[in-house]
């Protein structure tokens, strides 16, 4: 039971992100009207009444498919696309970043600046490890917040890129304003752990020769 909160909190943050639910409450409303619409207008066209039924249970069968798609594709000003975090390999689940965002392809020693502001002030750490950030004391960035989790988030290091990934948290991690489970950092970025929460800036630290690239894909960076 433990483990199921957080996994719905996260479940309903990604509907919540992906518009699932003012989807399915618009094509509702849409529905409803259309039926009464139909009620009327069939009759005095001479059609049956096994054809207004009919036609309300399309309507009712179309409201999983619009969840569907609302879930699989979001419409942005290019289009209708396929939501990335919606593709079936892990490897790109979560990882629409800014295209305009750049990651730092770093060398082991490298680390993380971390910045950030409380009731004592102004604080700076710098973290060569892999580091966990939450209310619990076990946490190598401890912070005295209620509304984070005791392990809310770990910054860590693989295939040469310093990733940072949300520990299954009550009220989610948002990564320059856009909420994700598993991504690459980019070279400098602010963090919240919720959304009324101070911000925590991010910035990898590297050697001279480490490389700085544009994301992969147009609005994603994939590992």
């Amino acid at each position: 039971m433990a483990k199921l909160i957080p996994r719905l909190h996260t479940l309903l943050a990604e509907l919540k992100r992906r518009n699932v639910f003012k989807v399915a409450s618009v094509y509702a409303l849409t529905a409803w009207a259309a039926s009464l619409g139909a009620a009327e207008l069939l009759p005095a066209f001479g059609a049956p009444a096994w054809s207004i039924r009919l036609f309300v249970l399309f309507a009712l069968l179309g409201l999983p498919i619009a969840v569907v798609l609302a879930w699989a594709y979001e419409i942005t000003p290019g289009g209708i696309l396929r939501d990335a975090a919606a593709e079936p390999s892990a490897q790109f689940a979560e990882r629409r970043l800014s295209s305009s965002s750049t990651t730092v392809l770093s060398e082991a020693g490298s680390g993380v600046q971390v910045s950030w502001s409380d009731a004592g002030g102004h604080h700076e750490r710098l973290f060569r490890r892999d580091f966990r950030i939450g209310r619990d004391d076990g946490c190598e960035l401890h912070l005295d917040d209620p509304m984070i989790s005791r392990r809310h988030v770990e910054v860590s290091f693989a295939d040469g890129l310093w990733w940072i990934r949300d520990l299954g948290s009550r009220n989610g991690t948002l990564l320059d304003g856009r909420s994700v489970t598993h991504v690459p950092l980019p070279a400098s970025c602010r963090v919240r752990l919720h959304e009324a929460a101070p911000e925590i800036r991010l910035e990898v630290k590297s050697s001279s020769r480490a490389q700085t690239v544009a994301s992969a894909l147009p609005g994603s960076s994939q590992r």
